[in-house]
């Protein structure tokens, strides 16, 4: 009886942390999607190819930077650089004729591919802009539902044209860049569409996302341009980001715009012996806000003084006081965890419910640590932390004969608390982030029980290795 009322305990254990890791793989506030950033990202690519790098033009707008410095024929190096500044646009909305200049009147006009004067899509850009004061609140409206109404699709039957991506609510980047220009010149915006080459990133190359927003193409992208008369042109993608694009979209051409080069062959494809390095990153960009609309993950800039949720954001750092370069930060609130990483020795975390929280900071080869916080929302809470090295616990459950055993758990009590750790298909298991001391762990596999005290020290990894008998 004592055996089974102990398994009862530790599946009870267990439910409770399973429980606690699903809740943190839900980001805080669940229907806050638009990640707003400030500040500025640059980076700086050298491109060569053997067989020449196709032509790259300089272009800047309110947002964007892009200058080329060296111009031979087999390589480039070329410097974009990302603003995300509060916008600082006040155009009302509808915009007045008057407002636009008659040499960018054919960015309102349809085209075949963008049929703005349909009368589908002239109903669907009234109903989404209903209510907007400012071009830009308009703007976002459009761009917030396409987010979450078309779905990406790189089928090759999917037509790309604006009607068809409405018709059919899917389609890849041209299709999304299609339809939103079609709705802004609907609405009275003009716009137009960019074309660019997003390098080795994202999905296959040295970024793995921005932000937590990912970009689902690689290589030819399309995205699009929107005109405010008092602040000028600004980048968007339909995809990703609203009023801004980040400085892995290498713009080729904007459509209407002269960007005729000297020389005209070479290539830019990957497959095609491009090599791309990044020789110089400086990312100066910080999460200050969070915004329930689009549903789906967005990326976007301020657009009034406001702080919509409340910010927990701050420094990591080590005992020497440089810059945690990875980890993750998990906010706590009744016994439920979200967790989203942070990288460079910064974090942001935007919190929509008010109450109290354990602030959580852990990174790889250090002890985590945490504050409590009581928030409120629409103010910003900025904490610093410092982690001290933190030792591993790891090792191998087998059999007697010494076969591997997965189909258990290793259980930890850390204070008061007790943590479970699923073990792995080979046997092994590992626990990190604990601080210097003494721990009771103990294998768990159905009514056996195995127990030791391990010790473990700062920087270290302790071997722990249990034979279930």
């Amino acid at each position: 009886m004592a055996g089974r009322a102990f398994v009862i305990e530790m599946m009870k254990i267990l439910l409770s942390a399973l429980m606690s890791v699903l809740f943190m793989l839900v980001p805080s506030g669940a229907f806050a999607d638009l990640k707003v950033l400030e500040g500025e990202h640059t980076v700086i690519y050298d491109i060569v190819n053997p067989r020449g790098v196709a032509f790259i033009p300089d272009y800047s707008n309110e947002s964007f930077e892009q200058k080329v410095t060296n111009l031979d024929e087999f390589s480039k190096r070329v410097r974009i650089t990302s603003k995300m500044g509060p916008m600082k646009t006040r155009v009302p909305f509808p915009i007045p004729a008057q407002a636009v200049p008659a040499s960018l009147s054919q960015y309102l006009m349809p085209e075949p591919d963008r049929q703005s004067r349909d009368p589908r899509i002239m109903r669907l850009a009234r109903e989404i802009t209903r209510g907007s004061t400012y071009a830009h609140e308009a703007a976002s409206a459009v761009l917030s539902w396409i987010a979450d109404n078309l779905t990406f699709d790189t089928s090759i039957t999917v037509p790309s044209d604006a009607l068809s991506a409405l018709y059919y609510k899917k389609a890849y980047c041209v299709g999304y860049s299609n339809l939103a220009v079609a709705l802004l010149r609907a609405a009275g915006i003009p716009a137009r569409v960019a074309h660019g080459y997003l390098p080795p990133g994202y999905e296959w190359g040295f970024s793995k996302d921005y932000w937590g927003v990912k970009v689902n193409d690689g290589g030819y992208h399309a995205y699009l341009e929107i005109y405010y008369p008092d602040t000028g042109w600004v980048f968007s993608d339909a995809e990703h980001s609203i009023n801004f694009v980040d400085p892995f979209h290498i713009l080729l051409r904007v459509d209407g715009v002269d960007m005729l080069g000297a020389y005209q062959g070479g290539y830019l494809e990957v497959d095609k012996a491009t090599f791309y390095t990044i020789f110089k990153e400086d990312d100066k960009t910080v999460m200050v806000d969070e915004l329930p609309l689009p549903k789906e993950n967005r990326l976007g800039r301020r657009l009034d003084g406001r702080q919509h949720s409340a910010l927990v954001t701050g420094r990591v750092t080590d005992k020497t006081g440089l810059a945690v370069p990875k980890g993750s930060i998990v906010l706590w609130k009744d016994g439920r965890g979200a967790s989203s990483p942070f990288s460079d020795g910064r974090f942001a975390a935007a919190i929509t419910a008010s109450g109290k929280y354990r602030v959580e900071l852990k990174g790889p080869g250090f002890a985590k640590s945490s504050q409590e916080l009581s928030v409120e929302p629409g103010r910003v809470y900025r904490i610093n932390f410092t982690l001290q090295p933190g030792g591993v616990i790891k090792g191998k459950v087998v059999d007697n004969g010494g076969k591997p055993v997965s189909d258990g758990d290793v259980f930890y009590k850390d204070g008061n608390a007790s943590y479970g750790i699923s073990i792995d298909r080979d046997g092994t298991y590992k626990i990190e982030g604990l601080t210097p001391g003494q721990y009771i762990v103990s294998a768990v596999i159905g009514d056996k029980e195995i127990s030791r005290t391990v010790r473990v020290e700062a920087g270290k990894d302790t071997v722990a290795d249990f034979v279930i008998k």
